[in-house]
Formats: structure tokens, sequence, C-alpha cells
């Protein structure tokens, strides 16, 4: 256990917790203030951390890597928010209901490529989808979006609740209950938005890697949308570990 912690200490930036508390059913909000105030977090908007759980158990080092969302980033307070989810009942499931308030936390990043544009994006109109493992990420893309553009959205999960809110309380995003990798059923409601919007358009699929993989399709062979338009990230697959 000593060599494990003496690597997370060499190779992750240090954090301590602040905040966690449950917030639906399989999610917790969990807050960590950075320690090293002297580096500066260079952090876009959609961007992702790597953080080692699990140092209090018996388990592989690999296996203590988990992804997670920046659900927001104060650089006044150097707060940074989370939402982890636990569905899969893995190491990061078991951690977020283990952590508490005071606890250390080792992590490395910002990274990432699902991330809000930036000043090159000339789309008119969006449209943000996922399931709730994506729900954190994708609030944090709605607040960067053009506020004068139109932003269709579809969060869906098989119980209500199972959906939170945002930070600041509110709910931006549209919820929808639907099972689990809802792919022709999400296509029969988009296909009257794309049809009807005006411009060129863009999407935020998150979550299930099954549906990236299957709206990617969508977008591309029925509407002939330019792989630019398209923004995909996997947040999990059936069958594999460590995309938590």
């Amino acid at each position: 256990m000593g060599f494990i912690q003496n690597m997370a200490k060499r190779f992750s930036h240090e954090a301590v917790i602040v905040q966690k508390r449950q917030i639906a059913d399989h999610t917790y909000h969990i807050s960590m203030r950075l320690k090293d105030d002297a580096k500066e977090f260079a952090y876009t908007p959609g961007e992702f951390l790597r953080v080692l759980v699990g140092l209090d158990q018996d388990a592989k080092f690999m296996d203590m890597i988990r992804t997670y969302s920046v659900w927001n980033y104060d650089a006044k307070s150097r707060v940074i928010d989370m939402a982890v989810s636990t569905f899969s009942n893995g190491a990061g499931a078991s951690w977020a209901e283990r952590v508490n308030a005071g606890d250390s936390i080792y992590y490395s990043g910002p990274k990432g490529r699902f991330t809000v544009s930036g000043d090159n994006d000339t789309s008119d109109y969006y449209i943000l989808v996922g399931d709730i493992s994506a729900l954190a990420h994708l609030y944090e893309i709605r607040r960067h979006l053009p506020a004068q553009k139109q932003v269709h959205s579809f969060i869906y999960a098989d119980s209500e609740k199972d959906f939170f809110a945002d930070l600041d309380g509110t709910t931006p995003l549209s919820f929808c209950r639907l099972p689990m990798n809802p792919s022709q059923q999400l296509m029969e409601q988009l296909n009257p938005i794309i049809q009807q919007a005006k411009g060129k358009g863009m999407v935020y699929v998150g979550g299930d890697g099954r549906l990236c993989v299957e709206l990617n399709k969508y977008f591309r062979k029925e509407h002939g949308w330019e792989a630019g338009q398209i923004k995909t990230k996997p947040f999990w697959m059936p069958g594999k570990k460590g995309l938590e």
C-alpha cells in the first residue's frame, strides 16, 4: 500500500474533498479543492480527470484509475465539482460510497476532446444526448454554449429517481424515461427536429458506447452531417471496465 500511495503522489496532483452528498439514487456530488495553489488548472469546459480510487483497498493499480467529468470548476475557490455514478458497482462506485469530506484525492488532467468547440464553432443549433452517466458533463457543455443559440436535449433513464438538477438547482436539459440503449426511440424524436431546423447543427452524445456508435452512423448516413458536427464520448460499455 505504501508503494501505491507513493506512486500516486509522484504522478498525480492532490486535492482534498470538501463535500459529498447523494443527489440521486445512483449519483454522488463530490467537490474537491486543489491543494497546490502555485499550479494553474488549465481547463476547457468538457474535459475530464483521471482519479485514483481505492487507495485504502487491496486492488491492482490500473483498477484504481477512473475517469470523471468536471461538472464545474471555480477558479477563485479552486474547487472542482464532479458527479460520480454508482450504477456499475465497481471500484469507482465503492469509492464514492466510502469517501468523506477531508479525505485526500489524487488525480491527473484535465484532458479530453469531448469539449465545447470554442471560437471556431459556427453551429446554428445544438443537440445534447446522453444517459445519467453523462448528465453532469452535458450540463457543463450546455452552460458554455452561446446563449442566443437553440439547444435541444434528450437525457434518458429508466427511472425518474436517477435524474438530478444542475449545480444551481435548475434543469436546463430535457429528461425522458427510456430503456437502456434507446437508439431507435431517440432517432424517431430527433428526425422532426433536424428536418425543421435551419442552418448547421452540432450534436454531443455521451454515455452508453453503443448509443454513441448508432447515433454517429445516424447523423452521418441519414442526415449527411460531417464528422466535425458530431462529438461522442463513450463513458461506459457493457462488459468493459475503466470507462466509468
